[in-house]
């Protein structure tokens, strides 16, 4: 084989597992069911925000000093009026109920995002990780097709005799996986490198934070030693083999299922926000199709068909193994 045939096809072997992970069309089931749970907990982060609007967001005595930096942009204070703050987190709560709903799905979910980062920008002094999180979540969902299925889009485009193909590319399903793992890996990249998860005392340590403090920890789990050391070592271990264990298909169930034990135990003694909500919201990407198909198709029965289209190849449908 000459030189010119080696440059031919020498990409092609690494190209295309890269393209089938990311662009091989698939099931949106998935996709779906984070729309829906996104639009409901942004509603909620919405909610949760309107009480302290004035205090923090507008010209109440908790506003904290924009120091934004150069080149970042900060559009509440540059609204007329001096309710603009009230506005956008209303306008966040409808955009995100309509994106719960699927009605002009694309356009509600980059309305909603929008408003969550643009309340984020006028005080970031009030928010922690989860809120930066749950926007983050946003963004995939407004990129991803997530609307054909069990949303009022897809209804109307049933009365217009529309049938759209329901397999479709999952770029921004894996950017969302990608993220969370990439997150989880840094995570515990950080945590490594301090003495308190070295020797196994961290999670005692958080655990003494009053401030953050949901429920008490009872004084004898602090005399468990071995114990507190254990749930230190395991929760830094989760962290970093989560971006390898969790996509084989035998795995994966077992590895999100730790991971909904690991943040479900953060939750009963911390308050953390809306972060855990957050990572439970990304783990629906990692769904497998199946599973979610079932669980959309209760509501939607075009889920339980076979969305290949006739001309389609055979691996068309196939998920990540």
């Amino acid at each position: 084989m000459s030189a010119a045939d080696d440059d031919e096809v020498g990409p092609e072997p690494l190209r295309a597992p890269w393209d089938a992970f990311f662009f091989q069309p698939q099931s949106t089931a998935p996709m779906t069911l984070v729309r829906i749970g996104w639009g409901a907990v942004a509603a909620v982060w919405a909610l949760s925000l309107l009480p302290d609007i004035d205090p923090f967001i507008t010209k109440g005595e908790l506003m904290y000093e924009r120091s934004t930096a150069t080149g970042s942009w900060d559009l509440i204070p540059r609204l007329p009026g001096d309710h603009a703050g009230l506005i956008v987190c209303l306008l966040l709560l409808v955009a995100s109920l309509a994106t719960v709903v699927g009605f002009r799905t694309r356009l509600s979910s980059f309305v909603a995002v929008l408003c969550m980062i643009m309340l984020q920008r006028a005080n970031s002094a009030i928010y922690n990780s989860g809120d930066l999180l749950l926007r983050q979540v946003g963004i995939a969902v407004v990129l991803a097709p997530c609307a054909l299925l069990w949303s009022m889009d897809a209804a109307r485009d049933r009365r217009k005799g529309r049938v759209p193909n329901l397999l479709r590319a999952p770029y921004a399903m894996r950017l969302l996986q990608l993220e969370l793992a990439v997150g989880y890996l840094l995570s515990a990249w950080t945590k490594a490198r301090g003495d308190t998860w070295h020797n196994g005392t961290a999670i005692a340590l958080s655990l003494r934070i009053e401030d953050l403090q949901r429920f008490v920890a009872p004084e004898w789990l602090f005399d468990q030693t071995v114990l507190l050391n254990l749930f230190t070592w395991a929760a830094l271990a989760f962290e970093a083999t989560f971006i390898v264990l969790v996509w084989p298909r035998r795995l994966r169930l077992w590895v999100l299922a730790a991971g909904v034990l690991f943040h479900l135990g953060i939750d009963v003694f911390l308050d953390i926000g809306f972060f855990s909500l957050a990572i439970y919201l990304a783990y629906f990407a990692f769904l497998p199709t199946e599973i979610a198909d079932r669980w959309v198709g209760r509501f939607d029965q075009r889920a339980l068909q076979d969305p290949v289209p006739p001309n389609a190849p055979a691996s068309a449908g196939a998920g990540l193994p």
